[in-house]
């Protein structure tokens, strides 16, 4: 006979205590293009081809028609092309 109980997918929510929930680190949670392109101060067509064909890249998931990133993934990204630049200059 199958088993009757339902088969969940594993919560990304930390569970503290019945009826207690935490949200996402920052490490964890995904951010929208338009929230990333705020934060660093450019447009979602420029992350979007970062993202997606331009050098270098940022990584990027792509969920559907959803594009997301990771708060860590674009530290990476802003880090590489400061590297980049101040090798420039030497």
């Amino acid at each position: 006979m199958p088993n009757s109980s339902p088969v969940t997918a594993p919560s990304r929510l930390v569970e503290n205590s019945p009826g207690s929930v935490q949200p996402l680190s920052i490490d964890e949670r995904l951010y929208s293009a338009r929230e990333v392109a705020v934060r660093l101060g450019v447009s979602e067509r420029w992350l979007r081809d970062h993202a997606t064909r331009r050098q270098p890249r940022i990584r990027a998931f792509k969920l559907g028609p959803l594009v997301r990133f990771r708060w860590p993934d674009v530290q990476a990204f802003v880090a590489q092309l400061a590297a980049k630049n101040d090798s420039k200059r030497l």
